[in-house]
């Protein structure tokens, strides 16, 4: 589109000759379905004072009654009082209204009238976007709806802030303290890069500053996946992107309409630093026409920050005494500060050319720490006179001491070679992975457009079969780029073994962890982490002796490179804890779970995600042997992390609250168990699918609620459904399928079917004798529950010896007062009654039969049995 194009100016003059309400409909109806007209004509009549977009949304839904939202309940949220107004909507400050806890969150809400196509997508975008970062300086997305008028809202963090340039000037920042803020800003923006998004939106108002000095990027609602960059939006694209696009802190490629990568937020970030540190904006836009303010962004070159302390220096003595002032310094410390070093990392930031700017952010945070430190920076030339100004300004005594010296001079030139050499390789190092997720992105962007009807001839593609598809493809393909190959591998393995598909996501961690001991040698972080990702799925296939292996290989070799009480142990150990609980060693297993945990909160890390899994992993351990007050003080609070940090639909908040359900069945809270069960149960079937390993856990559990509250039909129809998936997803041979088992049996046992219950103990005690030791644990539940199915056919001597076993294995890791002890005692009591020894029997149905209701419930078949010969004992 051209500003000479006749039918632009034509439309331009008409509606400069209109007032508001006149133009606002005239421009609707000239440009019709033309969107990028349409931005063009708005952009024009802004700058000269005319109407912008939302007069036009007003004049849309004037006559349409806005009832006011404050008090109003959205989900389990109140709204309390309007925040601000953004492109899409408005936004809220909230907070929870249904008693499950305190919490105050910000709401972005839809304007009424404003819920076009192009506004749902961007929504759904936003929230995908947001859904992906889990940063502790981005606001996270909590939760989402929508409202009974069908108005879409997303739940966001509240961050109670203000924004970065106010809150360095209010409290009088130092140039150094100004760029510290810019690098934690950096670290973030660099997190989103990785995980393949680009905000687009950087300036002051969307960076902000809590009354602790916490950092928080905030709005991603113009933010761009880049697996979908080869549909690059320009300035012009919709009249939705331009609202929300600020031109002031836009980049030459943003404002062009040219591919959006990375390095347009390194520009932004240049943008911010270059108004942080000198108190203007690099570009004087006010007032300029749309073609002189993308000729001023797309070619003219900023004055340096020195520089333009000078300028203003000269246009207004008042206003840099204000600025001086806010830094704490005065013009000509200002300027010497800026000058050189801080000039040229501000300039090197926004280059025209995208290639010849900073390779990262993280790149150029690190340039900044460099001249915080007094060393070398990537910015300036690499003359030697240079790097010797910057050693001797580090080193000023030593080398004063030294001058004269020839060996100070070699090593000074050594020292010189080495950071010039390390430089180097850093900027290798940076371009490499900033190639590797261009690979990636492309690679990504490729398999996606299979779903393209004109690629797959109209053949619907799942998502099952597009993961088939890129895993073949990684695997005979990027020979040439073997980063690439080894970070997909890795990824799509993991994928796998999330949807419970164990041995093909075993095959492609193999293939990774090979790819990175090519890659880095035997000894690396990256191989350590392949070691534990292959590890984890290998224990969940019930592999442990192979887990073992990997797992100790892990932590020996971070242990060596990383040190002993580093972060990066957390999650091996966590692995392994996890193995040992699942070998029946639980003393071992409790005391790895409280190594993980000591490591997070040692490493300020307790409330996240990770920190979260392990509480819940310790958690499920006290809920085996019985301590399940304890297993539900942990699960809570595992799930409240989970729940800011994940939001509501993510699998592991479903399992958090299945487990709670668990524990509260265990206690014998019954009523309380039932409605968490429900919503558990639903929300990992549609999550998850009805066939995933974790359902099917889910499912089984559910099953045993049902026999403890008395349905033994419907429980026994539940746990033979689960049971057969069960061999279908995990294997026959699996342990876990021998525990479907057995609690298949318990119920067939309730129902008086002791035969077919001993066919199912005895299938599981043969999976069991091939995956687990000898005496673990559900060897020792599967024993009590054989002894009372003997005993239900007559054999009460057999019965006698199987649960003499049974207890003596069991009393090694478990609870005098867990189930398997307590049942195999009862049921022992009743087998030597049995047998005519009603003097060694009866004391123990006394001494068992409390804890056996705690476990069992009053209802339950055996403790309805074992009540029955006590009342007649008495009798007798």
């Amino acid at each position: 589109m051209n500003e000479n194009d006749p039918k632009f100016e034509s439309i331009v003059l008409q509606a400069q000759a209109l007032g508001p309400r006149e133009r606002a409909d005239f421009v609707r109806k000239a440009c019709g379905a033309d969107e990028t007209l349409l931005s063009r004509v708005m952009m024009v009549l802004q700058d000269e004072g005319s109407a912008d977009w939302h007069d036009i949304e007003a004049e849309e839904t004037a006559g349409v009654a806005v009832e006011p939202v404050e008090g109003q309940r959205l989900g389990p949220y109140r709204i309390v009082r309007k925040l601000g107004s953004g492109g899409m909507g408005d936004v809220y400050l909230a907070e929870r209204a249904d008693e499950e806890y305190n919490q105050v969150v910000a709401i972005k809400l839809v304007r009424a009238g404003a819920f076009t196509p192009q506004v749902q997508g961007r929504l759904r975008t936003e929230r995908q976007i947001l859904a992906r970062l889990q940063h502790p300086n981005i606001a996270r997305l909590l939760d989402g709806g929508r409202a009974p008028d069908g108005t879409p809202y997303l739940v966001m963090e509240y961050i109670d802030g203000e924004p970065i340039d106010a809150y360095c000037d209010r409290r009088r920042l130092t140039l150094a303290e100004r760029i510290a803020l810019v690098r934690t800003v950096c670290s973030a923006v660099h997190y989103a890069h990785q995980n393949l998004i680009v905000h687009r939106d950087l300036k002051p108002n969307n960076i902000l500053i809590t009354a602790s000095g916490e950092v928080k990027l905030l709005d991603f609602g113009i933010a761009k996946l880049l697996d979908t960059r080869h549909s690059a939006h320009t300035l012009a694209m919709t009249h939705i992107d331009y609202r929300v696009m600020t031109p002031a802190h836009a980049s030459p490629e943003q404002v062009r309409g040219d591919t959006i990568t990375t390095a347009s937020d390194v520009y932004v970030l240049g943008v911010l630093l270059y108004e942080l540190l000198c108190g203007r904006k690099p570009f004087h836009l006010v007032g300029s026409r749309l073609t002189d303010m993308e000729r001023i962004i797309c070619e003219q070159e900023a004055a340096l920050p020195s520089a333009m302390v000078d300028r203003t220096a000269s246009e207004s003595q008042q206003t840099l005494a204000s600025i001086v002032a806010t830094r704490s310094t005065t013009p000509t410390r200002l300027r010497k500060e800026l000058r050189g070093d801080l000039d040229n990392i501000v300039m090197m930031a926004m280059r025209k050319n995208p290639s010849r700017r900073y390779n990262s952010a993280e790149q150029l945070s690190a340039d900044l720490q460099r001249h915080l430190d007094g060393e070398p920076v990537i910015a300036t030339s690499d003359r030697w006179i240079y790097r010797t100004r910057k050693f001797v300004a580090r080193h000023t005594v030593a080398v004063s001491l030294s001058a004269a010296a020839i060996v100070t001079l070699i090593i000074f030139a050594t020292i010189t070679y080495i950071q010039a050499r390390h430089i180097a390789r850093e900027r290798d190092v940076v371009a490499a992975e900033r190639a590797r997720a261009e690979q990636v992105s492309s690679f990504l962007v490729e398999l996606f457009e299979l779903s393209d009807p004109s690629r797959s001839r109209g053949n619907q593609v799942t998502a099952r079969e597009l993961l088939d598809i890129g895993a073949r493809r990684v695997n005979v393909g990027l020979t040439d780029q073997p980063e690439t190959r080894a970070t997909l591998l890795g990824t799509i393995g993991r994928v796998y073994s999330s949807l419970g598909l164990y041995p093909d996501s075993v095959g492609l961690l193999e293939e990774a962890l090979a790819s990175r001991i090519a890659i880095h040698g035997p000894e690396h972080a990256e191989v350590a982490n392949a070691l534990v990702e292959l590890g984890n799925v290998l224990c969940e296939q019930g592999k442990l002796d192979e887990c073992d292996k990997r797992l100790n290989a892990a932590i020996d070799m971070q242990r060596k490179l990383e040190g002993p009480e580093s972060i990066e142990i957390a999650p091996t150990l966590l692995a392994q804890a996890k193995l040992a609980q699942r070998r029946g060693t639980l003393d071992v297993a409790e005391r790895y779970f409280n190594e993980s945990l000591a490591l997070y909160r040692r490493h300020g890390q307790e409330r996240t995600t990770a920190a979260a899994s392990a509480m819940n992993e310790l958690a499920g351990l006290y809920t085996y042997r019985g301590d399940f007050a304890k297993a539900e003080t942990l699960y809570r609070a595992a799930l409240d992390i989970d729940r800011q940090a994940l939001g509501q639909d993510h699998p592991q908040v479903a399992m958090h609250v299945h487990d709670i359900a668990v524990a509260l069945q265990m206690q014998g809270k019954l009523p309380e168990a039932e409605p968490m069960y429900a919503e558990s149960t639903q929300m990992l079937r549609r999550i998850l699918g009805p066939t995933h390993p974790n359902t099917l856990d889910a499912m089984a559990n559910y099953g045993r609620y049902l026999r403890r509250t008395g349905d033994l039909e419907r429980a026994e129809q539940v746990l033979a459904d689960v049971l057969a998936n069960d061999r279908l997803a995990r294997g026959a041979t699996h342990p876990f399928v021998g525990h479907d088992l057995v609690s298949l049996a318990n119920v067939r046992l309730d129902r008086g079917n002791a035969k077919a219950a001993e066919q199912d103990i005895r299938a599981a005690l043969e999976i069991y004798r091939e995956a687990l030791p000898a005496d673990h644990p559900y060897v020792a539940s599967a024993l009590a529950a054989l002894g009372r199915a003997q005993l239900g056919q007559g054999n009460p001597s057999d019965a006698e010896q199987t649960l003499r076993r049974a207890i003596a294995m069991a009393e090694k890791s478990l609870q005098p007062d867990s189930a398997p002890i307590v049942v195999a005692k009862t049921v022992l009591g009743h087998a030597l009654i049995a047998e005519g020894r009603r003097d060694e029997g009866m004391p123990l149905l006394r001494e068992n039969y409390q804890a056996l209701v705690t476990t069992q419930g009053e209802g339950a078949a055996l403790a309805r049995q074992t009540r029955e010969k006590l009342g007649s004992g008495e009798r007798d």
